[in-house]
């Protein structure tokens, strides 16, 4: 195996419940009733699949609520530290010594993404990072881990995911996948092989 490619929310940062907590609270201040208010809709999802799932029937609305989220997100960051999963560095520093390559492949906006490998000093570590904002299609399609196989070159690559469609997209990209068992994934039979801490993932290597 000549690298592993992470997603991010449910694998290196536990933040799933944060985003999902801060979009009601949006919501609410704005005076607007989502669509749905199930978390295990947005599990996975890029920022524009859930916008569509919060506000299906108003494109005008969803743009004008999307720019307005922008600000309050802003206004109400969240703090990386905070929700980094504590193999993180372990893994990073274990593969980086074994000469593997690591990237990070997430639907989260690619300011998001830079904002957590910022505040965790994780930039030495990386070979590479694509975020949703960078594709034509999302997850479950598997351009974000052509994409990311692209970027690192000749060689062969393994994903550790989280939720269903993540796992389907790394799949139907030709990755052998390794499920990190979280409380909001519901469906992982896709993946190779699950584990319970993200460390065990240097198991299969």
């Amino acid at each position: 195996m000549d690298g592993v490619i992470f997603d991010m929310d449910g694998v290196l940062v536990d933040t799933e419940f944060f985003y999902f907590e801060r979009r009601m609270a949006f919501c609410r201040e704005q005076g607007i009733e989502p669509a749905t208010d199930d978390i295990m809709d947005f599990v996975g999802e890029t920022n524009q699949g859930i916008w569509k799932k919060l506000i299906p029937d108003n494109e005008e609305l969803r743009e004008q609520m999307k720019i307005l989220y922008d600000d309050y997100r802003k206004k109400h960051p969240i703090d990386y530290r905070l929700f980094l999963n504590s193999d993180v560095k372990k893994v990073f520093e274990t593969l980086k010594q074994a000469g593997k390559k690591i990237a990070i492949a997430s639907s989260s906006p690619r300011t998001e993404i830079d904002s957590m490998v910022e505040v965790n000093q994780l930039g030495a570590y990386l070979d590479y990072i694509i975020s949703g904002e960078e594709l034509c299609e999302s997850k479950p399609h598997p351009e974000i881990y052509l994409k990311a196989k692209k970027a690192l070159g000749d060689g062969d690559y393994l994903a550790v995911e989280d939720s269903e469609i993540g796992i389907r997209s790394a799949t139907s990209a030709g990755l052998y996948t390794i499920a990190l068992k979280h409380p909001l994934a519901t469906n992982q039979d896709l993946a190779k092989h699950s584990i319970n801490y993200l460390k065990e993932v240097l198991d299969y290597l």
